[in-house]
């Protein structure tokens, strides 16, 4: 979707939450209620989540031979949610990763590799939590019959994305691709790059342990995830159901990858709304806990931006334009 749509449907969205859902008035006071100490624990907790991002993603570029200091992944991955934050959607965060992670020797390749890799597990495990939300929505609201053809839909989704990834690591997956290429661009740079990028692929999956070792913190980090958006309740003092709050944090996480908003903004809250709404929760202090765990993780990530800009300088890092494309395009075909 182009970025000036997206920009008017971010737009739109929050324009009718702020309208016809929630009172600013009560958003802010909500806000006002805010726990300094409580919010403090969110905040570690929100620290914890990036730490183990970063750390997960070290395992997979460990087996393309990397020994990348935590503190550096950290870095890369701060300073590229940041810069995500301002540059177009065209670019990335996924595409800024590519191109600071060069500085410490990181070939374009093996990269996009790792974050093929990072985004396909992360898929299947959030349509595993979504999936496990709508079982538990289907316990806690047994009339509502609307959430066993969501919990359908989910169920084969994710058998589909399994089957999917598996593929994707064979070569017939590389082959299946370059049939679609005309005979004469078979020797084209291009097309070696997409060998060595496969190449690279495929090597991932051949560290077993490390993958299943990946594969595991990712769950836990989405667990982790759903805990942070309880702290920021609490530190709100929003009463809130631990089920209720399970339930919506994975659905309002699946739903936002959707293409059609700025980082999600309104897709997110609409659904973190609803859902939280079924367990009492008011929409004013559902929209509050949503923008004030946005806020903490923005707080979290601008340390490492500035420990990193410190090094290289504060402009984006705008090249090589092409590495952030070829980044944006992976993520999006995933």
């Amino acid at each position: 979707m182009k970025t000036w749509l997206r920009i008017t449907v971010t737009l739109l969205l929050c324009a009718l939450l702020l309208m016809y859902v929630v009172d600013v008035g009560s958003v802010l006071t909500t806000l006002g209620n805010c726990d300094p100490w409580w919010a403090g624990i969110a905040l570690l907790a929100f620290l914890m989540d990036r730490v183990l991002m970063s750390y997960k993603w070290g395992l997979l570029l460990a087996i393309r031979g990397y020994g990348i200091s935590l503190a550096h992944k950290l870095m890369v991955y701060c300073s590229a949610m940041m810069w995500g934050l301002a540059l177009p959607s065209t670019v990335g965060a996924d595409g800024i990763r590519v191109i600071l992670v060069r500085r410490f020797g990181v070939r374009v390749d093996d990269t996009l590799a790792t974050i093929l890799v990072e985004r396909g597990i992360g898929f299947i495990v959030a349509l595993l939590t979504a999936v496990a939300s709508l079982i538990l929505l289907r316990a806690m609201l047994p009339h509502d019959t609307v959430y066993d053809y969501a919990l359908a839909l989910g169920v084969a989704g994710l058998l589909g994305a399994i089957t999917i990834l598996v593929f994707s690591f064979t070569d017939h997956a590389l082959n299946s691709v370059l049939r679609l290429v005309p005979a004469r661009f078979r020797h084209s740079k291009a097309v070696r790059l997409l060998e060595r990028l496969h190449e690279a692929y495929v090597s991932l999956a051949s560290d077993r342990p490390r993958i299943a070792a990946f594969s595991a913190l990712t769950l836990v980090e989405h667990i982790l995830v759903i805990v942070c958006y309880g702290l920021v309740a609490r530190a709100l003092e929003v009463p809130f159901s631990p089920a209720f709050i399970f339930a919506a944090v994975p659905l309002a996480i699946l739903v936002s990858r959707l293409p059609v908003s700025l980082d999600g903004i309104g897709v997110y809250e609409g659904i973190f709304i609803a859902i939280m709404a079924l367990g009492g929760v008011k929409p004013a202090d559902a929209l509050a806990v949503s923008l004030a765990a946005r806020a903490l993780q923005i707080v979290v990530w601008f340390p490492w931006w500035l420990m990193l800009a410190a090094r290289t300088g504060v402009r984006p890092p705008v090249e090589p334009v092409a590495a952030a494309s070829e980044a944006t395009n992976v993520r999006t075909s995933t």
